[in-house]
């Protein structure tokens, strides 16, 4: 049997990615419990937040590598690391309930992408362990303001 290896995620990247879904969160739950106009600028506020999130996430990818003069020369880690930004940008050009709908695809997308960096050793093991926790919040609360919308 397979020793199980727990990865420590550390205590600032955990409290800070934590803080992160606050946003997310205020947004969705906004979504919900407000009435219009009040209600639409929360669904567009989530929107926004998440197309900024999903362009920090690209950055990571770019930062990443950055320490790598082999991956400096391939396109693909470049190119995978500005699409997010492309997603996130044709995403605020949408309605809310397009826009919302990408976005939770391409957070799971890219939380597939960061797990394969991972298994690459491109990032640490903690890094796919956070955006775990941080992906499922985010595409929970864009989730919930989707279906807000709906209603």
């Amino acid at each position: 049997m397979a020793k199980a290896i727990k990865i420590q995620i550390p205590l600032p990247a955990l409290l800070l990615g934590l803080v992160g879904l606050v946003p997310f969160v205020a947004a969705a739950i906004a979504s919900v419990v407000l009435e219009a106009p009040f209600k639409a600028r929360a669904s567009f506020s989530l929107g926004a937040y998440g197309a900024v999130i999903l362009s920090f996430l690209g950055g990571v990818k770019w930062g990443a590598a950055l320490h790598d003069a082999k991956a400096l020369k391939q396109w693909t880690p470049l190119v995978l690391s500005v699409v997010p930004s492309i997603i996130a940008w044709f995403a605020l050009l949408l309605p809310s309930m397009y826009s919302l709908s990408l976005l939770a695809v391409a957070l799971v997308g890219q939380n597939y992408l960061d797990s394969q960096s991972v298994q690459q050793g491109v990032v640490p093991g903690w890094y796919g362990r956070l955006r775990m926790i941080l992906t499922t919040g985010a595409v929970l609360s864009v989730l919930l303001g989707l279906v807000a919308g709906l209603l």
